[in-house]
């Protein structure tokens, strides 16, 4: 079983979404069967970065792609709660 661990930047926001989101749909594609998220450092997100990262898990499923969150900071963990997507991007 291969895997692979991405990064999420410090800030995953609308002003920075359109470049990161290559950088992310690029390692999501990648050829593995698990892939594990580390949010753990993840300081600043909006709605625009949480529908990214559920676009690209949604994809990765699809992928027949096991995706698991490594690290989840307060931040991703309270931001996803408020919207009502902890349980869409799998965030325990």
């Amino acid at each position: 079983m291969s895997e692979t661990t991405i990064d999420l930047p410090e800030s995953l926001t609308i002003h920075h979404i359109e470049s990161q989101f290559g950088d992310l749909k690029i390692a999501f594609q990648s050829d593995v069967s698990t892939i594990k998220i580390n949010g753990a450092n993840l300081d600043t997100i909006d709605t625009s970065g949480l529908q990214a990262i559920l676009v690209l898990i949604k994809d990765a499923m699809a992928d027949d792609k096991i995706v698991l969150w490594e690290g989840v900071s307060e931040t991703l963990k309270v931001s996803a709660e408020k919207i009502g997507l902890i349980e869409k991007l799998q965030i325990s």
